[in-house]
């Protein structure tokens, strides 16, 4: 289908004009590479059905060290300047972060006003990879768990729930949340799980929220791209698991599949959320 990009650093390519966006969604990129995950995310929203207008923000207090202050700035909107606005979704992208202590982030403060502000301006979020553990320790106190290797690969859902067979997420990461007290949260749900990795989608309904710990936007070479780049800087780094380093397109297609599934299942939800909400404002 369509999506509209409203502002980011990389260029906007509409597929098709004469299809209104349905949907706004705000996207808080915190990845080093922003350019490449604007890619990355407008890809999936452009192969699902429902037609989304996507604006993307950052943390003010942070300073990128991977390109241009100033730059960003110009091509991203911060919480001031979007503060009187309502958007149907928000999402939060993974950070290399895993090794900090949550209170030791730069713009963990920010980060706090923000989710407090999104309880009132958004109807439903989705939480990606540090995202996910950053929403789970706000929302829950759900601690994450440091781990000596890496969480790197490809892996596939263990649990039986309401997930696809079959369905599966890029890992890239250095800690995890524990099963045992994610189990005994009340109002989360487990919906996908590994032995290697741990709970990896979870969900809790009263936040209208959705917690992947992995990054469904990635395509088919960024695990691979990872793997060389930390070779090649002499860091400690094993092969990314259940994917051939020579061609990983068909580890790709599987978790794509299932990465479409997640957007537009997430989209569907916001879509549901909102008409709700259009009907119970007619009735009073």
């Amino acid at each position: 289908m369509t999506v509209f990009k409203l502002n980011g650093l990389s260029s906007n390519n509409i597929l098709n004009y004469q299809t209104n966006p349905e949907l706004s969604i705000l996207v808080l990129n915190l990845m080093p590479n922003k350019t490449q995950t604007e890619d990355q995310i407008s890809q999936l929203f452009s192969e699902v059905k429902t037609p989304v207008a996507v604006t993307f923000m950052y943390p003010k207090s942070h300073q990128w060290k991977h390109g241009s202050q100033e730059q960003l700035a110009y091509h991203y909107v911060t919480l001031d300047s979007i503060r009187n606005q309502y958007f149907d979704g928000f999402i939060v992208t993974g950070a290399p972060l895993e090794k900090l202590a949550f209170e030791d982030v730069d713009f963990w403060n920010e980060f706090l006003e923000i989710r407090e502000w999104t309880r009132t301006h958004t109807r439903c979020q989705l939480f990606t990879c540090w995202g996910a553990q950053a929403a789970l320790y706000t929302d829950f106190n759900l601690p994450k768990v440091n781990v000596e290797k890496k969480i790197f690969g490809v892996f596939e859902n263990e649990l039986k729930s309401e997930l696809p067979d079959g369905f599966r997420m890029p890992q890239s990461r250095f800690s995890k949340v524990d099963p045992r007290i994610a189990g005994e949260t009340k109002g989360l749900e487990i919906l996908g799980d590994n032995e290697q990795t741990g709970p990896f989608y979870l969900r809790a309904k009263l936040q209208n929220s959705i917690y992947v710990m992995g990054h469904p936007e990635y395509q088919a070479e960024t695990l691979v791209n990872e793997y060389f780049r930390d070779e090649k800087k002499g860091q400690p780094v094993q092969k990314p698991e259940n994917i051939s380093l020579d061609d990983p397109t068909v580890a790709y297609n599987a978790w794509h599949d299932s990465s479409l599934y997640l957007y537009q299942n997430w989209l569907n939800n916001i879509l549901k959320e909102k008409n709700n909400n259009e009907r119970k404002q007619l009735q009073i």
